[in-house]
């Protein structure tokens, strides 16, 4: 049965809603497919363990932009009650890249997130060696929850604006927010793409380093470790002699709320 609540159902809410396409009608016949690249394909037969119903996997090799004679693997489900499900969950029939949106009901956040990155978003190293995470899409409600998260999770502001040149909506993080973000969406044996989970564990394990712009980061002490959890944000900043983004991450590499 399918509960939102379950972890797996919230990813693959998030997966289908980005790079699934749900064609037909739930109140006829239909499908639900989702299509990977055949490195990726591993994923589609642990998403079928959690699908209570028949569904197949099947080999689509074609030429595309790209690459000639591209190899791909593609789950397809037919079962009606199942796509009512994940229609009721928020993967709408037909087109859906300016409507989707996290769900109304109570469902699993990280592992929903992980599912619209997996589908939509980047995550590893720029050239300079700083991790980043970087999720695309053209809806607007799904890029106010994305900035919502970011900042609930990672103590940072983002504004979901759109660009000029594709009209969509490109939300970034770096550094420690982007290890932050990273280490919340993809914990250990999580359900995900294998190379994006990879990619996210090396970005949750990185460390700044001591220098920055010239200058020498200040060590945390114990001592101000020890009252962190009794002051707000600011006022931490303003007694320790630290920026409050300083702080907020701080917090959060302590476990306590980025608040």
């Amino acid at each position: 049965m399918l509960e939102l609540t379950n972890p797996e159902v919230s990813y693959m809410v998030g997966l289908f809603q980005t790079d699934g396409s749900h064609y037909g009608s739930t109140a006829a016949k239909g499908r639900l497919t989702i299509e990977l690249s055949d490195r990726d394909g591993k994923l589609l037969w642990e998403l079928q363990r959690h699908l209570p119903c028949y569904s197949s996997v099947t080999t689509r090799t074609r030429d595309t932009n790209f690459k000639k004679a591209h190899v791909s693997r593609v789950l397809s489900v037919c079962a009606q009650e199942v796509r009512t499900k994940f229609e009721a969950f928020g993967v709408p029939v037909g087109k859906k890249s300016n409507i989707i949106q996290a769900p109304s009901q109570q469902f699993s956040r990280p592992d929903y997130l992980r599912g619209i990155i997996d589908g939509d978003g980047s995550i590893g190293f720029t050239a300079k060696g700083y991790p980043f995470v970087s999720i695309v899409t053209a809806s607007k409600l799904l890029a106010d929850h994305i900035c919502t998260e970011i900042e609930s999770i990672c103590g940072v502001r983002r504004t979901a604006r759109r660009n000029q040149r594709d009209s969509v909506f490109n939300i970034m993080v770096a550094n420690e927010p982007a290890a932050a973000l990273a280490t919340w969406c993809y914990p250990t044996g999580c359900l995900s793409i294998r190379r994006k989970y990879l990619a996210a564990r090396d970005v949750g394990s990185w460390i700044a380093p001591t220098t920055r712009f010239g200058g020498t980061s200040k060590a945390w002490t114990a001592e101000e470790d020890a009252e962190l959890p009794f002051l707000s944000v600011a006022r931490a900043a303003t007694l320790f002699g630290r920026t409050e983004q300083s702080v907020k991450m701080r917090r959060w590499r302590l476990g306590l709320s980025a608040a």
